[in-house]
């Protein structure tokens, strides 16, 4: 393999095509070099000018293309790829794959490539479903290929059902998973436990505290391991995403009926990877009142020191498993007090880690700055540190990158900790 991983991608044509010049961003930016098949649907919702303008190769379009065939151009660029990626992959070139055929230039690479091919599936809800295209993904499935999605939303055809592209950043990390010397496979059927977002701690019934945690670090962690195999439950507070595919979902308000879930979980069998992503209210009421407060009274118990320490889930759940094989994950946000530099800045995040590695008893915890542009809550994007073997080990996850390449790069480095 290259230093740059190549990978092929085939933009075969429905609709969700049109996100096909942001999946080849996404994958340049994970470090990917990308070259570009498009059938002629594929071109009724994007152009070839947009793929060669983001990917910087000639996209491929034509079978008997005279100025690639005398050196048999389709065979060359079958050999090409470390890796063939199909997205949108339709019914239509899904099922000529599963059969064999090679009428025209994508089925015909796709016969001859001898490249591992991941497969993101994009139909509508019933063509999905349908006896013929399980059939097809089951002969596929059996000869080695790999899947991501579909994801389950509003499809472009109005319906609500399983069918939607899933998001290009997903793909991209699966993409350099699948890459990747510790092989992503190592994930199937592990038990994954994922808490994410905020819980409220009630006041009054209509009063709470909370925090700004949107959930789409712990969603995407959720997803990401669902789509490498594994067999994922997520616990989730109070947030608006969707469920990932794959994944159960059991929704909580307060830290308390967190803590219940998610000893619930523990309690039904091994589980291998406990990642606390939730962002756990610090404070409750001591005696939350059953009624409304008045304006007045809210002021006033604030003032007579009616809040006390909130319950804290993961140092909770750590201590009554600990001796298990259970691998627990924390997560911190931490504030970093600028001006300061880069290396500054790690440096203060690996001693709020250590620390929090010690008072909660996990086994890894990863540290992200908050309260700055592009990381941390309300950001698509996210870096920091991650903590391993009591704080010893320390593993920077570089620039900024969308969450869920993030997620990818954490459930990597995690694998040698709880798959092996």
């Amino acid at each position: 393999m290259s230093a740059r991983p190549k990978v092929l991608l085939i933009v075969s044509g429905g609709i969700a095509a049109y996100k096909a010049p942001a999946l080849v961003r996404a994958l340049v930016k994970t470090g990917h070099d990308v070259a570009v098949i498009a059938t002629a649907a594929a071109l009724s919702f994007t152009t070839a000018l947009s793929l060669s303008t983001v990917s910087g190769r000639p996209v491929r379009t034509s079978l008997l293309d005279p100025a690639e065939e005398g050196s048999v151009g389709h065979i060359e660029l079958a050999d090409w790829p470390d890796i063939v990626l199909v997205a949108p992959a339709t019914a239509d070139l899904m099922a000529k794959a599963a059969h064999g055929l090679a009428g025209d230039l994508a089925s015909t690479v796709l016969l001859a490539t001898q490249a591992p091919v991941l497969w993101a599936p994009a139909m509508n809800t019933n063509m999905w479903r349908h006896p013929a295209t399980v059939a097809n993904l089951q002969a596929l499935s059996d000869r080695g290929a790999h899947f991501v999605g579909p994801d389950a939303g509003e499809l472009a055809c109005g319906w609500v059902g399983e069918g939607r592209m899933i998001d290009p950043d997903i793909i991209a990390a699966r993409v350099r998973s699948l890459l990747q010397d510790d092989d992503a496979a190592s994930w199937a059927g592990k038990r994954v436990l994922v808490s994410a977002g905020p819980t409220r701690a009630y006041l009054d019934p209509v009063r709470f505290f909370s925090n700004a945690s949107t959930g789409a670090m712990g969603f995407a962690i959720a997803q990401v391991a669902a789509a490498r195999g594994a067999q994922v439950v997520l616990v989730a507070g109070p947030v608006a995403l969707q469920t990932p595919p794959g994944v159960e979902r059991h929704s909580v308000e307060t830290a308390e009926e967190m803590l219940e879930a998610m000893d619930a979980q523990l309690g039904l069998g091994d589980v291998d990877l406990v990642a606390m992503v939730a962002a756990v209210s610090d404070l409750r009421a001591s005696a939350p009142s059953g009624e409304k407060l008045p304006k007045s009274s809210v002021s006033a118990a604030l003032a007579q020191g009616l809040l006390v320490e909130g319950v804290d889930v993961l140092a909770t759940l750590t201590a009554k498993h600990r001796g298990s094989s259970t691998h627990f994950l924390g997560f911190g946000a931490q504030t970093v007090r600028e001006p300061t530099d880069d290396a500054a800045v790690r440096d203060a995040l690996v001693s709020a880690g250590r620390a929090k590695l010690h008072n909660k008893g996990a086994q890894s915890i990863f540290v992200n700055r908050v309260g700055v542009p592009g990381v941390g809550f309300g950001s698509d994007t996210n870096t920091g540190v991650l903590l391993l073997d009591a704080g010893r080990e320390v593993r920077f996850a570089g620039p900024t990158q969308p969450k869920p390449a993030l997620a990818g790069w954490i459930l990597d480095q995690l694998a040698s900790e709880v798959c092996a």
